[in-house]
């Protein structure tokens, strides 16, 4: 394999270890410090960081904002301004980390009464906003060096200090557990966990000459259009945000069949968050590559990435999402029991729409890229907007398939905006062209879907049957990969001499 085409497959793939990786950190450390702090105590840890989670939306903004701008000005060997504006944003995330330290405290001495505490967990809850609130500071720092190294196609790097992190983590639980350790040290140290990752990050940033020095900058001229794009993208952010975390809570509200429909809803959204987080980390894989192409005005190489690049992209959503697919009674059965396996369709349906969603995440990057963010605004509220409308009306219909309805509309309405305007009018690629790199390895892993409903296996053991499933399935379907010749002929053809023309000028 040629070594630079190497750097798409190197960040996808430790940025599927470390989501691995951290998913079975949680999947192990979770029960353990139930177990050992106990239910309610374990939930004064969730309640802190659920309440310091407020301002990330806004890092969801500056993180897009940042990787396009400094992926440009390092294609263009601006360092001075590279400089400047790095180290001004590391002041913006300075006042930003100032103003959430002040709201933890406000929090801690004022707003403490209503969280309905008891007496004795009032004194822990205190100090675990008390540590959070002095280390905001060096956690929202960190920010600047993870972009700085994305911009710098070193994602594969922040990835690497990630899965450190979750090791570490998960040997504190370790500790914690063998040495009896109290809940707030144990907050402490996890704490310190999460934000050392700032030095490793700081060091490879300082060795790569990104930035000249830690020295906080006030170029606020030259960070303004970082800003202004970033808010943009934070608009974008509260419409997707919305449309998702908010269908539990129309299923409440409209609802007849009690709370437990919300709980329904949160069985099928744990299986797929674990997806829709490799899909937010494809758009950052792809952003650095899109801002580059955008910048060299070439729409051969424009049409060629968006072809070749969903291709590819919706190869990998089919492998991560076509498994649980074939097996979605069996995985509700193995999670929930019986009791919930009438809820397989619907996940079927809300897998099939993750992959429609997911596909376009090479041409999502694209036009993020050109910073013409406008159009996407208005499509992204008003697909958010429809789409919980449709949720509250269908609710006593469809129950909780309602909310995997309106969220089927919500990219519906988003995909046409894409094929039917942003293909066209802002990137000038051919929308057939890059549906037919999308349908084909769809169609390659529908075929010998619909042969495993046909063929039923007679297998005792439920871990054996959803083995031979996956086997069957995954045979046929690179066979049929092959069969097109896109993975082995043209495709991988023309994906390496994308990638040496355009990441590795």
């Amino acid at each position: 394999m040629n070594e630079k085409f190497r750097y798409v497959l190197k960040s996808f793939s430790w940025g599927l270890i470390s989501k691995l990786i951290d998913a079975g950190s949680k999947l192990i450390t979770v029960p353990l410090l139930i177990s050992y702090f106990g239910k309610v105590d374990f939930g004064l840890i969730t309640l802190a960081i659920s309440v310091n989670a407020y301002l990330q939306l806004l890092d969801l903004g500056m993180n897009t904002g940042a990787v396009k701008y400094f992926s440009v000005w390092i294609e263009q060997k601006k360092y001075k301004l590279l400089d400047y504006v790095s180290r001004t944003t590391i002041s913006f995330y300075g006042i930003i980390g100032i103003i959430n330290a002040i709201v933890l405290l406000f929090i801690a001495f004022y707003g403490i009464k209503y969280f309905d505490l008891e007496d004795c967990q009032v004194e822990a809850m205190q100090e675990m906003l008390f540590i959070l609130s002095f280390l905001a500071i060096v956690n929202w720092g960190a920010s600047v060096f993870n972009q700085l190294l994305v911009a710098n196609h070193k994602i594969a790097i922040v990835q690497q200090v990630m899965i450190v992190r979750s090791l570490l983590s998960l040997l504190l639980v370790y500790i914690t557990v063998y040495f009896n350790v109290g809940i707030v040290t144990y907050f402490w140290w996890f704490s310190i966990i999460n934000s050392i990752q700032i030095i490793p990050l700081a060091y490879i940033v300082k060795k790569d000459k990104l930035i000249k020095n830690y020295m906080p900058a006030f170029k606020w001229n030259l960070f303004q259009p970082v800003l202004k794009y970033s808010l943009a993208i934070i608009a974008i952010g509260v419409f997707s945000m919305t449309a998702t975390k908010m269908r539990p809570v129309i299923l409440s509200l409209f609802g007849t069949e009690g709370i437990g429909i919300v709980t329904e809803f949160r069985i099928m959204e744990t299986i797929t968050l674990f997806i829709i987080s490799i899909g937010g980390m494809l758009i950052k894989i792809f952003l650095p590559i899109s801002s580059k192409i955008v910048l060299n005005n070439n729409p051969k190489e424009m049409s060629n990435f968006a072809q070749t690049a969903t291709f590819y992209t919706t190869v990998i959503c089919v492998l991560l999402c076509f498994p649980i697919v074939i097996n979605s009674q069996a995985i509700l059965r193995i999670y929930v029991g019986d009791e919930y396996i009438n809820l397989s369709d619907w996940l079927v349906i809300w897998i099939f729409t993750i992959v429609a969603y997911l596909h376009n995440s090479p041409v999502s990057s694209l036009v993020l890229a050109t910073g013409r963010t406008k159009i996407l605004i208005i499509s992204s509220g008003i697909s958010c907007v429809l789409s919980l409308i449709v949720n509250a009306l269908l609710c006593d219909v469809f129950g909780v398939g309602s909310a995997i309805i309106g969220y089927g509309l919500y990219i519906l309405i988003q995909m046409s905006f894409y094929y039917i305007y942003f293909n066209r009018k802002i990137l000038q690629l051919d929308s057939k062209a890059i549906f037919i790199s999308f349908i084909i390895p769809l169609f390659c892993g529908i075929v010998p879907l619909l042969f495993l409903n046909m063929v039923k296996f007679r297998i005792n053991s439920i871990y054996l049957d959803m083995l031979a499933r996956f086997f069957v399935w995954i045979g046929v379907f690179g066979f049929l990969l092959v069969v097109t010749n896109k993975i082995e002929g043209k495709g991988r053809l023309q994906l390496n001499a994308l990638v040496n023309r355009n990441l590795f000028r």
